[in-house]
């Protein structure tokens, strides 16, 4: 057959009857499973992976809950506060993230994305009992250790599970519990308040009770992990490189791609683009829902319905968007991503009340670029990343993503407490509209590139490989 038939052979399963050799069923809807991996285990990530990003989005929301009622934080002093917040835990996040990795090799996935779940649920007990703010900031930064768990694990398990040429329809499966998971986290359970509120309880001990209710949540989730993800340790042990030979090799990478350059810059603001949505919007909205005579219950529940739009235009366009990734030069839909989100970002920030009907385009542009941005850049990094440095490269995007938020989530909590939110997103707008620059200038420069080009090179690798043996 020549080949095209052995390139086909090596990609696929030996049948096509969604069974493997040994008589498993590997088929899981239109993604094909690892042997060894059952359904039950497919699920359970899913379900996983529904409730990391539930509760990320929670904390997000509902720290300032905890900063108004239970606090007394000062209305100035609000974004310097979940800015710092959001600082801390991301900086542990990142000193963490290699030490679960290497744990989870020696240990298996599944001890590690329970103990994530498990040690976010007792940030969650302690966070409304903390007595004072610096006490809350080493609860926050311990919640980083377990959030690094669970990001660490959702990324793992999604490459562990599914066969490699259908990694990236799990994937899809998986974005969308996090976009369901985002909602409920700020639709559903940023509600809580005003709930326990209306059977009595008072505005401390309904925050209190909401945030025990996210802990039991969280031990539920953590015991639905130990009896359905794959048991053992993953059956290829990974080589892991030092650090800085890591980056040594993914910035030389972008010395020689331009198209590489953009992907990094790009990430640099899409990560902080999550914190700008997670946190600061959350802020603003609880903020000025209280200016607006709500109760502390009322403004959680406002912040939790208005701040949920963007989460759900980003999840009805995500389909829309995938069609654009695969069909546009990468450069060119990172071009449209950051026109879409240097718009949004700016709209918002000239919003003059966030609460308003006014709002809702804004906030729906908003949702729209800031998923645009950050899978523009995902599918760019991925297309150009060479495979014999693939890693490296993805852990400079990582990086330079890391950089982004530890960054905005300094300054932009500065300019909230000096100035307003607003100006915050305009500067987030601002710097959105400085990329969008910089990638009309390499796609000038670098030409058209089809979508299917990384395709076409790892058949052709692929190929010499069979020639070889």
């Amino acid at each position: 057959m020549g080949k095209g038939a052995d390139i086909k052979t090596a990609g696929t399963p030996a049948n096509d009857r969604g069974v493997h050799a040994d008589g498993e069923k590997f088929a899981f809807g239109l993604v094909h499973l690892e042997p060894g991996v059952t359904h039950w285990n497919a699920r359970t990530y899913l379900y996983s992976a529904f409730w990391t990003i539930a509760f990320l989005s929670f904390l997000s929301s509902m720290q300032n809950y905890v900063l108004d009622q239970h606090l007394h934080i000062p209305e100035k002093e609000i974004g310097r506060s979940v800015g710092n917040l959001s600082f801390v835990g991301e900086m542990m996040f990142l000193l963490v993230s290699p030490l679960w990795g290497a744990l989870s090799d020696k240990v298996g996935r599944r001890p590690i994305f329970a103990l994530g779940f498990l040690w976010i649920g007792a940030g969650f007990a302690l966070y409304p009992l903390a007595p004072n703010y610096q006490t809350l900031l080493i609860i926050r930064a311990m919640m980083g250790m377990g959030a690094a768990a669970l990001g660490g694990m959702m990324a793992t398990v999604l490459s562990d599970y599914p066969q490699n040429y259908t990694r990236g329809r799990m994937g899809a499966l998986s974005g969308l519990m996090n976009g369901f998971g985002a909602l409920t986290g700020i639709f559903l359970l940023s509600k809580l308040p005003k709930f326990y509120s209306a059977k009595g309880f008072s505005e401390i001990q309904a925050g209190t009770y909401t945030f025990w209710t996210a802990t039991a949540l969280a031990v539920i989730t953590a015991l639905v992990c130990i009896i359905g993800l794959k048991k053992g340790k993953p059956g290829k042990p990974v080589d892991r490189k030092p650090a800085l030979v890591l980056m040594r090799e993914g910035f030389g990478a972008a010395k020689l791609n331009p198209r590489l350059r953009l992907s990094y810059l790009e990430s640099f603001i899409a990560r902080g683009d999550l914190l700008m949505l997670g946190t600061f919007l959350s802020t603003w909205i609880y903020q000025t829902s209280l200016q607006h005579g709500l109760s502390a219950p009322e403004a959680s529940a406002n912040m939790g319905r208005i701040g949920g739009i963007p989460q759900l235009c980003a999840l009805l366009w995500a389909p829309i968007f995938g069609y654009i990734l695969d069909k546009f030069d990468r450069a060119t839909t990172v071009i449209f991503a950051m026109t879409l989100a240097a718009a949004g970002y700016i709209s918002v920030g000239l919003t003059p009340d966030i609460t308003s009907v006014r709002a809702l385009p804004p906030l729906i542009l908003l949702g729209i670029g800031e998923f645009s941005a950050i899978m523009a850049g995902q599918a760019l990094v991925a297309q150009e990343a060479p495979i014999d440095v693939r890693g490296s490269v993805l852990g400079v995007f990582a990086f330079c993503g890391a950089m982004g938020l530890l960054l905005l989530s300094k300054v932009g909590g500065e300019i909230a407490s000096r100035i307003d939110y607003g100006a915050v997103f305009l500067l987030v707008g601002a710097i959105n509209a400085l990329i969008l620059l910089y990638a009309v200038y390499i796609r000038l420069k670098t030409g058209y590139k089809s979508p299917k080009a990384k395709m076409i090179e790892d058949m052709a690798e692929l190929s010499e490989t069979f020639e070889r043996g």
